[in-house]
């Protein structure tokens, strides 16, 4: 508790010596603690309001709140704005007149921008004071909800961005595998080659897009091992100081390191370069860019301000840069996919999203914030800390293109695409090598084609189809055929698909592919076990 100097503590002594039950005041005339620890323990802003509407007592989270030199002042109009001060006295009067409590909404003068709801209760007359001003600050509250609906939107978006890519995938796996087909027929010196590569061009350029929205939407392959952050991120100072040039002053720092995190170092290094390219841009090409890798444990999660934070071990790594920073219109969008501030045709508004993505197939979290001291920006990203080697995931084996080498001519394949586009060029490209192919649009009509007798050597099929998806299909198909070998494919590349498959002993595709990737995945399966 805290009393306004040029008032003495005898409204409180009679606060305790008026009311039964409350413990007497001490003898030398000092206000009971009992009393203090009570109100000053409270989460409420209180204060006790004179006559006149002066603050005669008040509490720590007024003082916070208002603020000490406005606490001071001594009046309750003074804790607020000069416009609304008559307002909130007008307030006290509204309660002392009907003896019950009245709601004021009112700018504190420490925060003109923002509204508070004070709420004024009178209290019965022989008591010395005469209302009891209440205050609660939802600002904590407040930040903790826009966080949340921050990370529902941007989850809804990634789940957006995934179906999309999706569609996409499906879309450049039929045009690059039509191309090389294309391409196969017109060698170099042929007069449509170099359209018909300019084509395949561009398919990789696109697929290099979805790979980067599919990195957003928490789909994009990993290869996760255990990691020491401090060397992987030192190693890349060279590429960085090349990148960010030589008018950015660029240091990696690193405190004592006892833990680990688990992730993908090719994407670890992605997140850092995009950050470094980012923080460039934002210094217009000069300035200072600092790296730090730090440990929090989880005692102090609480201290680092982001509420939606577990509270376990982290390894942090925080991106300052010295730049202009984020402008607060915008700060809410910059993890959005095709959100940028550059001029038309310049970036393509999926660096800061693929990072987003990326720590958040991590199991991480990333926020951007104001530097606390000077002008720039700081990202901060919490990835969690182990302190021991957990059990890794087997590696994916990834066909090879040895593997094309296999004879395979003569095979048979149960090709299963619900694309019509996609089943038919695949079809074609298959039979084209030698391949004898039947063709089902979705798993039911797979398993019909099996049920009457048909034997096939390879299945390859699509995962995400109406019905019978790809990973239940090839579960059906080797109980029906249990030699049968199988190629998965799908345009989502999450990592359960990857363990979907290997449980089942079958080799994975990520779209968008080549035919020949495709052909050395069938070819690897038929030397599985053969």
């Amino acid at each position: 508790m805290r009393v306004i100097p040029g008032w003495s503590s005898a409204t409180v002594d009679m606060l305790a010596s008026t009311q039964p039950g409350w413990p007497a005041p001490y003898a030398d005339g000092a206000a009971n603690p009992w009393i203090g620890r009570l109100v000053a323990g409270l989460p409420l802003s209180m204060g006790l309001i004179g006559a006149s509407g002066q603050i005669m007592v008040y509490n720590d989270a007024l003082r916070v709140t208002a603020g000490p030199e406005n606490c001071l002042h001594g009046r309750v109009a003074d804790l607020v704005v000069a416009s609304d001060g008559d307002m909130v006295l007008a307030g006290v009067a509204r309660a002392l007149a009907s003896n019950t409590s009245v709601e004021v909404r009112a700018a504190l003068r420490n925060r003109p921008d923002e509204k508070q709801t004070i709420t004024i209760t009178a209290v019965p007359p022989g008591l010395g004071i005469n209302a009891i001003l209440a205050m609660r600050d939802f600002r904590e509250q407040l930040r903790v909800e826009a966080q949340v609906a921050a990370a529902t939107r941007m989850q809804a978006v990634g789940q957006l961005a995934g179906g999309i890519a999706h569609d996409f995938n499906n879309i450049l796996t039929g045009v690059l595998a039509l191309t090389d087909q294309l391409l196969d027929s017109h060698p170099v010196g042929d007069p449509d080659h170099d359209s018909l590569a300019e084509i395949r061009r561009n398919g990789h350029r696109g697929a290099a897009l979805v790979a980067q929205l599919l990195a957003f939407a928490r789909q994009q392959p990993q290869r996760q091992q255990l990691l020491d952050l401090a060397p992987v991120i030192a190693d890349l100072r060279p590429l960085l100081a090349q990148l960010v040039g030589p008018r950015i002053t660029l240091s990696i720092t690193a405190g004592p390191m006892q833990s680990a995190v688990v992730a993908d170092p090719g994407q670890i290094e992605q997140i850092i370069v995009n950050l470094a390219v980012n923080a460039r841009d934002a210094m217009a090409g000069q300035g200072e860019l600092q790296i730090r890798i730090r440990e929090v444990s989880a005692a102090d999660i609480p201290a680092q301000g982001h509420i939606i934070i577990p509270r376990i071990d982290h390894v942090a790594i925080d991106v300052l840069d010295s730049g202009s920073g984020i402008p607060p219109q915008i700060a809410g969008k910059i993890f959005e996919p095709f959100f940028t501030t550059k001029p038309m045709g310049q970036g393509t508004g999926l660096g800061l999203s693929t990072v987003y993505g990326i720590v958040k197939q991590s199991g991480g979290y990333i926020f951007a914030s104001p530097r606390k001291t000077g002008p720039g920006t700081i990202f901060s990203i919490y990835l969690p800390a182990v302190q021991s080697r957990p059990p890794m995931e087997p590696p994916v084996a990834e066909p090879t293109m040895a593997a094309a080498a296999v004879n395979i001519t003569g095979q048979r394949i149960l090709l299963v695409e619900d694309d019509d586009s996609v089943r038919l060029t695949f079809d074609r490209g298959l039979r084209k090598h030698g391949l004898i192919v039947s063709a089902a649009a979705d798993g039911a009509a797979a398993l019909r084609i099996l049920d009457s007798g048909a034997e096939f050597d390879v299945l390859v099929s699509d995962v995400m189809m109406p019905g019978i998806d790809g990973v239940e299909l090839a579960a059906m198909a080797t109980q029906r055929r249990p030699g049968l070998k199988v190629v998965l494919m799908s345009g989502y590349a999450e990592l359960p698909l990857h363990r979907a498959a290997d449980a089942q002993g079958v080799r994975f595709l990520a779209k968008p592919f080549a035919l020949v990737d495709l052909v050395a995945a069938i070819g690897a399966q038929l030397t599985v076990n053969s």
